[in-house]
């Protein structure tokens, strides 16, 4: 693979401030991307260009699901071009910008281009059913709508770390069997049934590191960043790997998923009430018009933003069950903190965030108020107050 330039100088010498001004940077551009998404939904729906494509696909194609799935591809492929200068803005220049990617242009490139057309058959699919629904069960979509984005998610959650991670990265049995037999051995005392132990090949594209234990059933398995592989002592990579086990032992991935569902029901609902109430007015044959899929994006989109905080707030207590989990599991603070405060340098994360940028935007708490829950109980406190 190519070799990157060395990245330039950061911005600020203070690393405090650098990972501040990284934030800030993405903050902004998120809040530029919501508005870009906003603007063009409403210039696609009200311009006419919408209907105009889907009346042209309906007078070649006389299948209402080829219609359908021409013109989902068409759109998702016709808004990822739109934003794709802030996508590289974010993604590639000021990854590069703060010394977090290594990746060659051509490199991420062609992650681009494999992400896109992951979501360009992922799109097609979802909607495809969802819009199947709309047509042969207009008054209750909703309801089988909700149940098909479990099934999705699920389904999704367990082929990820076998046939979608491995396109972006390489995974390979972890090649430390000193290391690959303490972590099994220690997710094994925990409860938790492996596959296997893996290196996940980050280094090659990014300096941050992470670690997971992803899947589910069979496919669920240890994934070890490689640039966590140097500089994390054993205990500190056990800790991380107990947060991830006291994810499993709570049955967060349940927790969340109904979370999820309960949004979805409320979701597709609001998009039921609205597309009912609108798609007359707006010209549109019916709810299951294809033409209207800009109202129905609308109102999942807004949705997913005024929930967010909410979803995101439930997310953070489940974090700090699995740090208390990890403390507790390692008989004490310290390897917790440790790799946290590593991880934090490593991957430029503020550790102090304003509480309303917490609030809306993380789904994690804060590495300084993760640090003082750990700490506070460890010392047989409950810490400082944090659960949002």
């Amino acid at each position: 693979m190519e070799e990157m330039p060395l990245p330039e100088p950061p911005l600020s010498a203070v690393p405090g401030d650098r990972a501040r001004e990284y934030e800030s940077v993405n903050n902004r551009l998120y809040l530029v991307r919501v508005l870009i998404a906003l603007t063009v939904l409403g210039v696609y729906l009200f311009s006419g260009a919408s209907a105009e494509l889907a009346n042209g696909l309906r007078l070649r194609f006389s299948s209402w699901a080829v219609t359908n799935a021409l013109y989902t591809l068409i759109t998702v492929f016709g808004f990822a071009t739109i934003m794709f200068p802030i996508t590289l803005y974010r993604d590639y220049v000021i990854e590069h910008r703060y010394g977090l990617s290594r990746q060659s242009l051509e490199s991420w490139f062609a992650d681009f281009l494999k992400s896109l057309l992951l979501e360009l058959g992922l799109a097609t699919l979802f909607f495809g059913v969802v819009y199947a629904f709309l047509r042969y069960f207009p008054v209750h979509w909703w309801l089988w709508a909700s149940c098909f984005y479990i099934l999705f998610a699920v389904v999704l959650t367990s082929i990820a770390p076998v046939l979608i991670m491995p396109l972006f990265h390489k995974f390979e049995p972890l090649d430390d069997p000193n290391l690959a037999d303490a972590v099994k051995a220690f997710a094994e005392k925990e409860g938790m049934r492996v596959v296997g132990v893996y290196r996940w090949g980050l280094e090659e594209k990014t300096n941050t590191a992470n670690a997971a234990l992803a899947g589910l059933g069979r496919t669920r398995r240890i994934i070890l960043g490689d640039t966590m592989l140097t500089g994390y002592s054993r205990e500190e990579i056990l800790a991380v790997l107990a947060h991830e086990i006291g994810h499993q032992r709570h049955r967060d991935m349940l927790r969340l998923m109904v979370v999820g569902a309960a949004l979805a029901l409320g979701g597709f609902y609001i998009a039921h009430v609205t597309l009912n109430e609108l798609v007359a007015r707006l010209g549109f044959r019916g709810p299951d018009d294809i033409a209207a899929f800009p109202v129905f994006i609308f109102c999942l989109f807004l949705f997913s933003l005024v929930t967010m905080p909410f979803s995101n707030a439930y997310s953070r207590r489940r974090e700090f069950a699995a740090d208390a989990y990890a403390v507790r599991t390692m008989g004490g603070a310290d390897s917790l903190v440790g790799a946290l405060e590593k991880l934090a340098s490593q991957n430029l994360a503020d550790r102090n965030p304003p509480r309303w940028i917490e609030f809306l935007l993380h789904s994690h708490p804060s590495i300084s108020r993760r640090v003082a829950r750990a700490r506070g109980q460890a010392a047989g406190s409950s810490g400082p107050s944090g659960a949002a």
